[in-house]
């Protein structure tokens, strides 16, 4: 038992203050980009894991856009069956469109219609699972003999996300709110880690963690278009 304990506690130590989540291997396409997935590339290591750019926005002089119309995020091709699954889907849509929202206000007059100067925002929720809070756990734990934490492990090499974890994938598109023109768009996917702290035991965790992961990343994003100098990269 104090084997057990002594591992625990060291486990815990080790794990507390790394990042909550990271970015995933691969993501599947929910169809909300259309006809903009054959145009996508692989993103580089602080990108999305898909991007977009039109070569247009080169031309655009930096800060042009001075105003931001976010619009509800959308849940896509999600297939919930049963009430209360929709009810959480919609929950972590809201909660999205919150987060993106209070951090561009700090930089952009946020707006309700489209104008000169608008860029206009639409994303959509096309995945998001909770974390199995009790298993997760248990699989954090590198003791001898614990099944939970090799099996974890194993799956971790060779997909890139630990058992029982989190996680959450969206797509998003940057549009000229006055030509319709998009002149941008990303899809990502964010899964969560084995870890041991005081957050890690709320089931939608991770699911929170990588949304305000994305929300900074967009306002950063933006910071750097704007030309701006004082733009604080995210932590990964």
């Amino acid at each position: 038992m104090t084997t057990w304990l002594s591992v625990l506690a060291l486990t815990i130590t080790l794990l507390v203050g790394c990042s909550p989540t990271k970015q995933a291997r691969s993501m599947e396409e929910s169809g909300f980009l259309g006809t903009l997935y054959p145009l996508m590339h692989k993103g580089s290591d602080d990108e999305a894991l898909l991007v977009y750019r039109n070569p247009k926005v080169l031309l655009i002089p930096r800060g042009t856009y001075k105003k931001i119309l976010l619009d509800p995020v959308q849940i896509w091709n999600l297939g919930a069956t049963d009430t209360d699954k929709e009810k959480d889907l919609q929950q972590v849509a809201n909660l999205l469109h919150s987060l993106v929202y209070k951090s561009l206000a700090k930089d952009f007059e946020m707006v309700t219609s489209p104008g000169p100067n608008t860029l206009r925002i639409q994303a959509a929720l096309t995945g998001a699972e909770k974390t199995n809070v009790v298993l997760r756990t248990l699989s954090s734990v590198p003791a001898p003999m614990n099944v939970f934490f090799m099996g974890s492990t194993i799956k971790t090499v060779f997909t890139g996300k630990p058992a029982f974890v989190g996680e959450i994938s969206a797509e998003i598109k940057f549009i000229d709110s006055t030509s319709g023109e998009v002149l941008g768009a990303s899809a990502d996917r964010r899964v969560g880690k084995k870890r041991l702290d005081a957050d890690s035991f709320d089931s939608w965790d991770d699911v929170n963690k990588a949304m305000e992961s994305w929300a900074e990343t967009i306002r950063y994003r933006l910071c750097q278009q704007r030309g701006a100098p004082d733009c604080v990269k995210p932590k990964a």
